[in-house]
């Protein structure tokens, strides 16, 4: 007997050719007998700009969503805005586009859903970070899959970060920064600052100044 699964649905808001498979993507998991919810502005953007059928499409918003997997319609950057919005839920997310980290080109869908079905298929695990603030209202999801970054604002100075591991000083650092990376963003935004390639598995976290007054800290 088929599983019923139930998949949350995000989606690139920019571009419509990136959006060009969705109506075949809903036909496959109509066929199926799933469950689909929709953020609230993939949908807005479907129905504005495509002809699919979004009929009987739950809707929600930010992170308020259940699922058992996440489906990504996009590039790299819509990837990681739904990780962030999937968070700590520990559910997995698959992309439909070719990409860094796309796993499905469009013409694999039929024959991806009949192994995701069949349960053949592997999840692999990534650590997210999750940022928390003492004293100020943060904007966006408080997750991230590739880096956190702390910058400057827009200033000939310097600033001050002071780092602590489990309440113990580790360093303060005069620079423009620090980037704050998992394995997964390690190839991103810290390599292009000089910090270092890590195996995605080994659950490692690094820290990478940006532009350091001081080179012992690199």
């Amino acid at each position: 007997m088929q599983r019923n699964l139930r998949f949350a649905l995000f989606g690139n808001t920019y571009q419509e050719h990136k959006s060009a498979h969705v109506t075949h993507l809903l036909e496959i998991l109509r066929g199926k007998g799933a469950e689909i919810c929709i953020s609230n502005e993939f949908y807005d953007f479907l129905k504005q700009h495509t002809k699919a059928n979004l009929d009987g499409l739950e809707i929600f918003k930010g992170y308020d969503f259940n699922a058992d997997m996440a489906l990504s319609i996009g590039g790299d950057g819509t990837f990681l805005r739904a990780a962030s919005r999937v968070g700590k839920k520990e559910i997995p997310i698959n992309t439909g586009r070719l990409g860094f980290l796309a796993d499905i080109s469009p013409d694999q869908m039929e024959e991806a859903f009949d192994e995701i079905y069949e349960g053949k298929y592997l999840a692999e695990p990534r650590r997210v970070l999750h940022l928390t603030s003492e004293g100020y209202v943060l904007k966006g999801y408080p997750y991230g899959l590739n880096e956190i970054a702390i910058l400057k604002r827009d200033s000939s100075s310097m600033i001050t970060i002071r780092a602590y591991i489990n309440s113990e000083p580790l360093c303060s650092y005069q620079a423009d920064g620090l980037i704050i990376a998992t394995p997964t963003g390690s190839t991103g935004y810290s390599l292009s600052v000089g910090g270092p390639i890590l195996v995605p598995q080994s659950g490692t976290i690094s820290l990478t100044p940006v532009a350091p007054h001081s080179l012992n800290v690199r």
